[in-house]
């Protein structure tokens, strides 16, 4: 077997393949002996059967068979001695089989063109995580306090900022009665976010009991475009006003917080858990500057069946998590919507993949069993048994690539030394 590999593109190699005659006069001799031994015909005993015979009736569909294998065989040859690793099925562009002659045949497929990524130890990207301020933990106290709050019926006219309750009684809507509008399923807040003011204000002064009539236009930009811009006529029954009371910040509420001694043992862990956030923030917006750095200082191609890839997957996952009832967006939407997304996806794997490798950056066994160990509280299971399952389902290889990649990022952004780590275990 010949081969000779041209590139016409960084990602794509056409194989042009030579098969000897004698090559494919053996395999052919072969295959024929084969039929010879297992072949049954009407008036031949077993294995008795003319060669004469099975190529007259076989011969032409069993050289076809030999020739399918032998280029299926001389591909995979071919590509190891050309070190030449598809990403994507192999292409047969032409193929020429006479019967006197070699088999000539030309193969395309793609491949990861190689790719130099420079400046990477050069960036001077840092993560600038901002300063949490006693406003910020401020804030958090009262989100929880809002998350705590409770809902109390009150016996007056209802006001910006409470709960109501209420049924629609008859609705209108461009001069069509709708019967399809459902009450709401919880209270709402008058004044709150995305609510219509001429309903709200509507609403506001009544009690529970009072029947209201509103007529109302909702604005050009109303999240349902069926109404957008729309002018409307409701006739409503209030059915409870509620107003929000937001737990005192004493002990009783510390201790279903968490069990914290005073607020200030609260304010510390809640500074503490921004402070952890907007590290982790910070850094993944430097991870993503250096990134886009070395994706735009490095241009390089990424082959289409990777694209095709990431689409198929994107595919997957939208049938996966499509709604009852609700049409699955088209190839070509998902093309539209994620090819960018892919090639910026595509480009930062590999890009990350060369860095981890020039720097010989790895997941040490401690850093496996510390993760496991982390999973393992989280889950409330033995350790042990833990990295023992880990290891037969394979997540042990997932958990070091995380390690390994998380490893090389921080690297990009100056945040960690370590390199030339050998791995363990």
């Amino acid at each position: 077997m010949k081969s000779t590999v041209s590139q016409p593109e960084s990602w794509k190699r056409v194989i042009e393949i030579e098969i000897p005659q004698e090559e494919v006069q053996s395999a052919f001799d072969q295959k024929l002996n084969k039929y010879k031994k297992d072949l049954k015909l009407p008036g031949f005993r077993p294995g008795k059967i003319p060669v004469s015979i099975i190529k007259q009736r076989f011969g032409h569909s069993i050289r076809e068979e030999v020739i399918d294998e032998l280029i299926q065989k001389s591909y995979k040859e071919a590509c190891e001695e050309n070190k030449i690793f598809p990403v994507s099925p192999a292409k047969l562009n032409d193929i020429n089989t006479p019967e006197n002659g070699p088999v000539h045949i030309s193969i395309e497929t793609q491949v990861d063109p190689e790719i130099e990524i420079k400046g990477y130890n050069k960036l001077k990207i840092k993560a600038s995580p901002k300063k949490i301020k006693d406003s910020d933990v401020d804030n958090s106290i009262e989100q929880l306090r809002e998350r705590f709050a409770e809902f109390k019926p009150v016996e007056r006219e209802a006001k910006k900022g409470d709960f109501i309750s209420y049924e629609y009684l008859k609705v209108v809507i461009d001069g069509q009665e709708r019967t399809d509008i459902k009450n709401p399923e919880y209270p709402v807040e008058i004044g709150g976010e995305n609510r219509v003011k001429d309903f709200d204000k509507g609403l506001i002064g009544h009690s529970a009991g009072d029947i209201v009539d509103l007529d109302i236009k909702f604005p050009d930009d109303y999240p349902d475009t069926e109404v957008a811009g729309k002018g409307g006529q409701f006739q409503i029954k209030v059915v409870a006003v509620q107003e929000k009371v937001l737990p005192e910040l004493n002990e009783e509420f510390l201790k279903k917080l968490g069990d914290f001694k005073d607020e200030a043992a609260l304010r510390e862990q809640i500074r503490n858990n921004l402070e952890a956030e907007e590290k982790n923030r910070s850094k993944n917006e430097a991870y993503n500057k250096a990134i886009d750095k070395l994706i735009d200082d490095n241009p390089f191609d990424v082959p289409p069946a990777r694209i095709e890839q990431f689409i198929d997957y994107m595919q997957q996952e939208a049938m996966r998590y499509q709604r009852p009832g609700t049409a699955a967006p088209s190839r070509e939407e998902l093309e539209s919507r994620y090819t960018e997304t892919a090639i910026r996806a595509i480009k930062r794997q590999r890009i990350l993949d060369y860095v981890a490798a020039k720097e010989n950056i790895k997941a040490t066994q401690e850093d496996v069993d510390k993760e496991i160990q982390r999973l393992a509280e989280i889950y409330n299971h033995p350790f042990e048994e833990l990295k023992q399952t880990f290891r037969k389902n394979g997540t042990t290889l997932k958990i070091r690539d995380d390690i390994r990649e998380q490893k090389t990022l921080d690297y990009l952004i100056g945040e960690s030394s370590e390199t030339g780590e050998k791995a363990e275990g």
